[in-house]
């Protein structure tokens, strides 16, 4: 699995409006094509019906939970884990 790639797709997809466009319209395989994920990768996320950037992340991350999934049928463990580089801050408790 292309842990770099995939990061790479979404968080040039959360900063770059064009890219964003791109990646959720018609010229998503072109995207996948130049990007650096193999050919399951391209194709599940070629299948992935989504209007918004949260909607596509949430297909890839239902994407990543089967390959997984498959990978412990298979007795074979693949490690990815996702990195979150946004935090958010919340305010102390009062009282």
């Amino acid at each position: 699995m292309s842990e770099a790639a995939i990061q790479q797709i979404i968080c040039r997809a959360v900063v770059s409006e064009r890219f964003r466009d791109r990646l959720l319209g018609a010229d998503r395989e072109q995207v996948l094509r130049t990007s650096n994920l193999d050919q399951r990768e391209r194709e599940a996320f070629m299948a992935i019906s989504a209007a918004t950037i949260e909607e596509f992340a949430a297909g890839v991350e239902r994407a990543i939970r089967g390959w997984k999934r498959g990978a412990k049928r298979n007795h074979f463990r693949e490690s990815l884990p996702i990195h979150h580089p946004i935090s958010i801050d919340t305010p102390g408790r009062k009282g």
